[in-house]
């Protein structure tokens, strides 16, 4: 379910599009994405009770800027690996984006007991802003939304090729970095560059990141202390 669906769509482009349904609808995806290429998202504003942009299984070479998200789930890839007959995501590039009250801003999620092995890659996330975001980095490669999970097992989803560059705002919970990569295909070239996520939560306490099964790297601002190997 959703406000807009495209499946097998090709240079296709969406600019000045508003898009409004309360934060607490249920299934509203914005715009949602399946085996569509060539994509570009420009000077949108959208609010939801779900993501604001969804990209699933065989979505390459989409291009997102200047985009406002909030409320909704933020901008996510996935959920990944429960069929058996998905493709790669490829080319992802967000970059001059406002996430206001979201629940996640930039969001990549597959399923801790995939069906398919798949790759995602060439992902490049640049000048975002975070403002009360609840969880503004996000990989989750441990996915159940309705535990308990039919079976447990490592997602088969590989991640990789990630630069996120110029990240900045406020986080509504302590840990803002969280990067729970899969244990059998962890993931490879991460790449962060002047992150800069405060915690203002009720929690209190400075920011904090998790990493689990990545390799990558960081240079410039690091707040919070990355944890890449």
């Amino acid at each position: 379910m959703g406000h807009f669906n495209f499946f097998a769509v090709h240079q296709f482009n969406i600019t000045g599009v508003t898009i409004t349904a309360p934060g607490d609808s249920p299934n509203t995806d914005g715009l949602k994405f399946g085996f569509c290429s060539n994509i570009h998202i420009s000077d949108t504003h959208i609010g939801t009770g779900d993501d604001c942009i969804a990209i699933l299984s065989g979505t390459t070479n989409m291009d997102i800027s200047n985009v406002k998200c909030g409320p909704g789930h933020g901008i996510s890839v996935g959920s990944l690996g429960k069929n058996k007959d998905e493709k790669d995501v490829n080319g992802l590039t967000v970059r001059d984006t406002v996430f206001n009250g979201t629940s996640d801003g930039i969001r990549i999620k597959t399923w801790e007991s995939s069906a398919s092995k798949i790759v995602v890659s060439n992902f490049v996330y640049e000048n975002i802003q975070m403002i009360n975001v609840g969880n503004p980095i996000n990989i989750d490669q441990k996915y159940c939304p309705y535990p308990p999970c039919e079976k447990k097992g490592e997602s088969h989803v590989q991640i990789q090729d990630l630069k996120l560059k110029n990240i900045y705002g406020t986080s509504k919970n302590k840990v803002a970095v969280n990067l729970k990569c899969s244990k059998s295909f962890p993931c490879k070239n991460v790449e962060l560059v002047d992150i800069n996520l405060e915690h203002k939560g009720v929690e209190g306490g400075p920011s904090t990141a998790v990493c689990e099964n990545v390799d990558g790297s960081a240079r410039g601002k690091m707040v919070p202390q990355h944890c890449l190997n």
